[in-house]
């Protein structure tokens, strides 16, 4: 069986924690003070993609209502407060 993009939420809503650091430097304009060890913790996932569709078999009108960006600049808005 395979996984059709609009199945899995982590196509379009997935990104590593390079990429959000990135994406949050852009929107705030300020560095962030972080540290990056090239060690992987015992347990971490590489990758994981969220499978939906059990939850949509279950909820058929249930969607996405969020992009990462708008997560994102929401977590950013929060953190000024």
């Amino acid at each position: 069986m395979s996984v059709h993009e609009h199945d899995v939420v982590g196509r379009a809503n997935s990104v590593s924690i390079l990429e959000a650091i990135d994406r949050i430097e852009q929107m705030t304009g300020r560095k962030l003070n972080w540290v990056y060890h090239d060690q992987n913790r015992k347990g971490d996932h590489i990758c994981y993609i969220t499978d939906l569709r059990k939850l949509r078999a279950h909820y058929p009108k249930w969607t996405v209502t969020r992009s990462l960006d708008s997560t994102l600049e929401e977590i950013v808005e929060a953190q000024r407060h």
